[in-house]
């Protein structure tokens, strides 16, 4: 049973690992941990990852339910029968593996209400003197929970009023103070998020 218990650990290792793009800025968010910039390195091994936690669960499953040995009973090669509590662990990992493989098509709106409920926090008082806007265009950004650290960073840049990112866009927009702040300080401020301002 130690190899079937092997394979679980790694599926749900592996399949983590793999939503850890999506998933990973908006934990960081929740947490206020500041930004997670290793996302995009996760994006990029998705697909690794996602085929062994595939192949890792496939062994599960054989050695669980189709394994069959040569051996006549009470031989030494006989196998212990695998128990329920085994068989329920086999499938809690093929869930857990599912839903972090489907991680990028729900953690939107996972996103959507960690914005909310940072906005719904009491807003600070309106900064005097005549505010502009700019669009920065943000590389890196691989699923909606990205939008969340590069907000909360720019909320927290002094005479930012307010900003908007946009995955779907590639972009964020921000409204500004400029006797407080600037382009350069906003978009610093975006890639000490790790993600890149151009």
């Amino acid at each position: 049973m130690r190899s079937e218990k092997f394979a679980l650990g790694g599926a749900i290792a592996a399949a983590f690992g793999a939503g850890l793009c999506c998933l990973g800025p908006v934990l960081f968010a929740l947490f206020g941990l500041g930004a997670f910039g290793a996302a995009s390195i996760f994006e990029s091994l998705r697909p690794y990852l996602l085929t062994v936690a595939g192949l890792a669960l496939a062994f599960g499953f054989y050695r669980v339910y189709f394994r069959c040995e040569q051996c006549a009973p009470g031989e030494a090669c006989a196998t212990v029968p695998v128990s329920k509590v085994n068989h329920a662990a086999l499938w809690v990992a093929l869930f857990a593996v599912v839903a972090f493989a489907l991680s990028p098509y729900y953690v939107g709106y996972i996103a959507a209400a960690v914005v909310r409920q940072k906005q719904s926090a009491p807003v600070a008082a309106a900064q005097s003197g005549s505010l502009e806007t700019v669009t920065v265009a943000v590389e890196g950004m691989t699923c909606e929970s990205c939008e969340v650290p590069i907000k909360a960073a720019l909320d927290q840049t002094p005479g930012v009023r307010a900003a908007e990112v946009s995955y779907k866009n590639g972009n964020a927009r921000i409204q500004y103070n400029p006797t407080q702040t600037n382009l350069d300080k906003l978009k610093n401020a975006i890639s000490a998020t790790g993600y890149k301002a151009r």
